[in-house]
């Protein structure tokens, strides 16, 4: 059983097929791990921040610090996006990395970075999700708990 997700976009007139499979997702995981670790970073401190940690302020505190750190976050994930964007042009259309960004970029600028984004959030989930197996008539599992 193969879990995928394929998807078609036009660039500049031209189609491209973007193709997702979980070979594809560990790819991008793997080059992506660095921007990963960014975003995980700077999240656990906007939740620090917002769930009312105790900051100390002295005379040497630099209160502009991490708000910089904050305003390079979309930067970070941006670049995890573009790595994404390579994968999944990589299987049908064996393109470099850099045409692929450049296509990112093109993407970006026809249907807007939002929708872009979208897309591929929802290529990525539509990729491990199982849609082949159906478990409509099997007895419910006491012992499991709610996913919710």
């Amino acid at each position: 059983m193969k879990e995928f997700s394929q998807e078609i976009i036009e660039i500049d007139g031209v189609e491209y097929t973007l193709f997702l499979n979980r070979a594809g997702i560990l790819a991008w995981e793997q080059y992506s791990q660095k921007e990963n670790e960014e975003v995980f970073k700077l999240k656990n401190l906007v939740d620090e921040i917002s769930n009312g940690k105790d900051i100390e302020i002295t005379d040497d505190t630099d209160p502009l610090k991490d708000a910089e750190k904050l305003l390079t976050s979309d930067d970070v994930a941006m670049n995890s996006y573009k790595k994404l964007f390579w994968v999944l042009l990589r299987v049908n259309h064996k393109t470099p990395y850099s045409e692929a960004l450049k296509l990112f970029d093109k993407a970006c600028e026809e249907y807007g970075r939002e929708q872009v984004i979208a897309l591929e959030d929802q290529m990525v989930s539509d990729a491990n999700i199982n849609r082949v197996t159906k478990e409509d008539n099997l007895k419910k599992l006491p012992a499991l708990r709610p996913t919710k």
